[in-house]
């Protein structure tokens, strides 16, 4: 693989991680979908003050109960997606990457989606037909310290 090639999918990579991030707090669960492989093996694990521990495995979980929050929260938020990320780790091995940051967001307002300070970020994607998708992702939100942006 070229250095261009290793380039244009790290590129790819993080336009992922920033596209699934934008529909989410926009609250468009088609586009949201659309960065995850819809597969049994998914996860989502995470941690926050407001809501405690998340745990949720498989597609058709995390659908049903991302698609339950944006149903009840409908307005969208693109403040929110304001975020600057730092301290970015990605490893591409094949077709599988992984991908740690630290995630830097605003306080919006928005209790039930809101990510404001800092939160520690890891992202795994998978390459299935030439389209980088999401297969797991952790957060730690651990607030505060979030600086101006």
């Amino acid at each position: 693989m070229t250095l261009i090639e290793q380039q244009d999918d790290a590129a790819a990579i993080m336009q992922v991680i920033a596209d699934e991030s934008a529909a989410f707090w926009k609250k468009d669960f088609a586009a949201w979908a659309h960065c995850w492989r819809h597969t049994a093996y998914i996860r989502m694990i995470g941690w926050w003050a407001r809501g405690g521990i998340t745990v949720i495995e498989g597609w058709e979980a995390l659908s049903s109960r991302v698609q339950a929050t944006m149903t009840a929260n409908p307005e969208p938020n693109p403040t929110a997606q304001r975020v600057r990320r730092e301290n970015v780790n990605l490893r591409r091995e094949g077709n599988m990457a992984w991908v740690t940051f630290d995630q830097y967001g605003q306080d919006t307002g928005d209790l039930a989606m809101d990510m404001p300070g800092l939160s520690r970020e890891t992202r795994i994607l998978e390459k299935h037909q030439d389209a980088w998708k999401i297969v797991y992702v952790s957060w730690l939100l651990e607030g505060e310290a979030g600086g101006e942006f």
